[in-house]
């Protein structure tokens, strides 16, 4: 029974054979078709540059003191320092390029090098996306056609809506070029070496790296300037105590000369007194004066020991060679699907006439 079934079988699959090759012509058509096609939409499509940075963010605090200090911690030893928690990790980093203020200070950066007419990446993509382009415009009014009827019906009034560039508020126009953004810039991080990879993907190469470049300075900014927040704080309280210090430091100090110089011939308990009371509290000023000078020697301090390092693996580079469109895959990929087509519509034409047939007797 079963070298029978096999027998079926093996009539079965030679009977599918037979038929393909009997229509072979029409699989040689429609294959063709398909691969006309393909060569038509990859001649069509954009072409366009990818520019990539890789760095590695270093921290200058040190990783082995702070377990040396949790170590120490379970048997009640303090070992004192500040064990810093304000690090932003990697794995934070495309929420940052997510964010509006990043998205905005972009937007703004200039694409052009030095020497030209500066143009900001708004302009740029703005120009961009009044070029007429084939074959958007054919997904436009073919695939996405129930979609731009319903927006066109929908009728959405731009004018109307808000435009100021508030914190909370983002306009209709900022909405198209933050996806844009969305989809030119990428961000991946390798959690195990440690490296993150910025890059950029858009039509014009010197243009791609200029972005990379400035993406990556103003990531590398916002971190930094996370990092050192609180740093930056306490500097700017020394200073400000400081200042206030030094002015009664400064008075006291030209009472004291005045008082002495007015009073050389006297020698009295009085001018004893009074001496002494303005050199005591001459002294507590100065004392607190030269405290706060240390106080703000070691802010700065303090704020370039938390300035996170970037060392950069591979810079920014403009690219020579294109990124896409892979026109031989894209071509071959046309023409494989046009092949299973073909085949599957020989296949299952018997089928669906015999079903017809049957429906309408």
């Amino acid at each position: 029974m079963s070298n029978k079934e096999i027998a079926e079988d093996e009539i079965d699959l030679i009977a599918l054979v037979k038929s393909l090759w009997i229509s072979r012509k029409i699989i040689f058509k429609i294959t063709s078709l398909f691969l006309i096609l393909g060569v038509i939409v990859a001649l069509l499509s954009p072409v366009v540059y990818t520019a990539s940075s890789t760095f590695i963010p270093q921290s200058n605090s040190s990783g082995g003191s702070s377990s040396l200090s949790g170590v120490a911690s379970l048997v009640g030893i303090n070992l004192g320092g500040n064990i810093s928690g304000t690090d932003i990790p990697p794995s934070i980093y495309p929420q940052i390029i997510q964010g509006v203020p990043f998205k905005r200070e972009l937007l703004a950066f200039n694409t052009s090098p030095e020497g030209s007419l500066p143009v900001t990446l708004e302009g740029f993509l703005l120009n961009s996306a009044d070029n007429f382009n084939v074959i958007s415009t054919i997904k436009k009014y073919t695939i996405s056609l129930p979609f731009t009827i319903l927006a066109a019906i929908k009728g959405e009034n731009k004018e109307a809506l808000p435009s100021s560039k508030s914190a909370i508020n983002v306009s209709v126009k900022e909405e198209g070029l933050f996806e844009a953004l969305d989809k030119i810039i990428s961000l991946s991080v390798n959690k195990k070496e440690g490296f993150v990879t910025l890059s950029v993907t858009i039509s014009d190469g010197s243009v791609a790296a200029y972005i990379t470049k400035g993406a990556q300075e103003i990531l590398q900014k916002t971190v930094i300037d996370y990092k050192i927040k609180s740093a930056k704080e306490i500097l700017a309280f020394n200073k400000r105590e400081l200042g206030l210090k030094k002015g009664e430091f400064d008075s006291l100090q030209n009472k004291l000369a005045l008082f002495k110089d007015g009073n050389l011939n006297i020698i009295d308990s009085r001018f004893e007194n009074e001496l002494n009371k303005l050199e005591s509290e001459f002294n507590i000023v100065s004392a607190v004066y030269q405290e706060l000078n240390k106080q703000l020697e070691q802010s700065k301090l303090q704020v370039s020991k938390d300035t996170p390092i970037f060392s950069v693996i591979k810079p920014v580079t403009i690219p020579n060679k294109r990124s896409a469109p892979k026109r031989s895959p894209m071509v071959i990929m046309y023409g494989f699907i046009g092949f299973i087509v073909s085949c599957v519509f020989i296949l299952i034409k018997g089928t669906v006439l015999n079903i017809l047939k049957e429906i309408n007797a």
